[in-house]
């Protein structure tokens, strides 16, 4: 038996990212938005029946190199294979778009798309749920990678709640073009915790993130772009020299910028536009830029 299957793994953004505690064990609660855009890595995967389970992977387009074994598409492979029992050779083709260490989930989102590739080759044996759990056990953004669209996203990524996302737009998304550049997600954790004291008496997100989702629901692009927001900023600007937070500057500054946000822990910056005309402008202006590279993307829907 031989089967063949190709997944778009999306890209994310955050439209709001906040910290709503620390658990016992060290571990983050957060509190926020994210939406799916149409960057994306093309993930191809193929499964041969085997006498044993092997999973291969090769990346192109990326100048990052990732050991396999510790590459999270590789082991969404495995953990797939594991939890349905199947024996099988796993070969993972991917075609790398999305800029890594940038705050847009590219290694969670080829990892969701692995899983979403497989259960479809194997007629959906998991269900929504038990993809999801798989996908917590790789990392916090794989579950909503998994399902798309958008979300608030909650506990330590593993509740996700459907809201409305951004509609009728176009998002520009700009990253410095560093191949040494490298913003530990961990590592702005740990800043996190001394610049806000490990949260203790921080004031709760959750009736910002819920007024945001009404501007969504709303469909008030101008009044939800002035409620972007991401509490990385404050200690990711602080870390990087001066150019993360002039690079904002400069988006912002673009004809027709509705709202700026980097994404993530960081470093991808990106800005939301109301007509495809400034979007390409503004990509075109920072993107002829020798130190940037950018991308005019589109909101993304549900896709599972």
């Amino acid at each position: 038996m031989n089967l063949k299957t190709t997944e778009y793994a999306y890209a994310k953004i955050n439209l709001m990212l906040d910290i709503a505690g620390v658990r016992e064990d060290g571990y983050h609660l957060i509190d926020g938005v994210m939406q799916a855009i149409s960057l994306a890595d093309i993930v191809e995967v193929e499964f041969e029946d085997a006498e044993k389970t092997e999973v291969h992977i090769k990346m192109t387009g990326c100048r990052y190199r990732i050991d396999p074994m510790f590459n999270l598409a590789y082991r969404a492979a495995e953990h797939y294979l594991n939890r349905t029992g199947i024996i099988g050779k796993v070969k993972i083709k991917i075609e790398k778009n999305i800029p890594v260490c940038s705050g847009l989930a590219g290694g969670s989102t080829d990892a969701a798309a692995v899983l979403r590739a497989l259960n479809r080759l194997f007629e959906n044996r998991l269900s929504m749920e038990e993809l999801c759990a798989i996908g917590e056990c790789l990392g916090s953004d794989v579950p909503f990678c998994i399902r798309g669209g958008a979300m608030r996203t909650q506990g330590v990524g593993e509740k996700l709640t459907p809201c409305k996302g951004l509609t009728d737009c176009y998002i520009v998304v700009v990253r410095a073009d560093l191949i040494d550049l490298d913003i530990r997600t961990a590592g702005m954790y740990q800043k996190l915790d001394e610049v806000y004291d490990r949260f203790v008496g921080y004031p709760d997100p959750a009736p910002r993130v819920e007024y945001l989702m009404r501007l969504l629901q709303k469909g008030n692009l101008q009044g939800a772009c002035c409620c972007l927001e991401n509490v990385f900023e404050n200690v990711v600007f602080r870390y990087t020299d001066g150019w993360l937070p002039d690079l904002k500057a400069r988006l912002q500054q673009q004809d027709g910028a509705l709202g700026t946000l980097m994404s993530g822990s960081g470093s991808a910056v990106y800005s939301v536009f109301k007509t495809k005309e400034h979007a390409e402008l503004a990509c075109r202006i920072l993107g002829d830029r020798p130190a940037y590279c950018a991308w005019v993307c589109e909101p993304i829907s549900e896709y599972f």
